[in-house]
Order: C-alpha cells, then structure tokens, then sequence
C-alpha cells in the first residue's frame, strides 16, 4: 500500500510542475498565469516560485479591490516612476515595482471591482502572516504594463 501512495504522490507533483513549466516557456512573449494559481501552489515554498519564474514576463488579469501607490526608491528611474500594490478582494496583492510614469493614470482611475491586466517581469513570491494562521500572498513584479 506506501508504494501505491508514493507512486500517486510522485505522479500528482510531476503533473502540477509540468503544468507550471508550460506557463513559462522561454519564447521572449509574456505567458499569461493565476496569481491565484501561483499563490496557492507557491505559498509555503515561495523560493520554488522565485526558481521558476524568475526572469519571465508574467501576464495575469486580476479583479481589483483596490490600487494604492507605494513609497520607493527607485533607483535610476526616471522621474515619477512609481510603485503600486493592486489588492485583490480575497487580500492577495499584486506589487508592481518601478513602473513607468506613463502609466500613473491606473493609480486614479481603477475603480474597485474592476478587471486589470498587469504585465512585469517577475521579482519575488512573499507571504505574511497574521493572527488566526491566515496567510497574505503578494507577487511582486518589475516594470509593469497595465490595461
């Protein structure tokens, strides 16, 4: 019976990895992800996701709760370069670093409730924790683009 158990296990992690891989194919072209996806199969292991996604163009479309500007230090940007977390309604957090000023207008205009699609190369897989064991999930990718 342990070998039977083994055996499945070892086939359900090669299935979930060869699902991830594909996601992130080495073609020079953004790959569209679930930060849902992400987060739940990478949140107790972020540097699994940090491994793997490291150095792709991420593109993903999340519902927006809401936008806030974060205070950065970028440095060698230009002017106006900003940060932004885009929370979602579940807490999860979508942290664009170092973004062009030409897209400063999704800081105002992103009303909650809204469908944005955030495309950046990705930074880094974090998780926080709180009272009562519930986990916060925040991606954090560069130099995003936004429609």
């Amino acid at each position: 019976m342990p070998r039977k158990f083994l055996f499945a296990l070892t086939l359900s992690l090669l299935s979930v990895g060869t699902l991830n891989l594909s996601a992130v194919e080495d073609s020079g072209e953004a790959k569209s992800v679930s930060v849902d996806q992400i987060c739940g199969l990478y949140l107790d292991e972020p540097m699994s996701a940090d491994s793997l996604y490291r150095g792709k163009i991420l593109k993903s479309t999340i519902e927006v709760s809401h936008v806030r500007k974060v205070d950065s230090l970028c440095q060698d940007a230009p002017r106006d370069t900003f940060t932004m977390d885009a929370v979602m309604k579940n807490g999860t957090i979508v942290q664009c670093f170092c973004n062009a000023p030409i897209y400063s207008s999704v800081l105002h205009n992103t009303p909650s409730g809204s469908h944005l699609t955030i495309q950046g190369a990705y930074k880094s897989l974090t998780a926080s924790f709180f009272e009562g064991e519930s986990k916060q999930c925040t991606l954090t990718l560069m130099n995003c683009s936004f429609k």
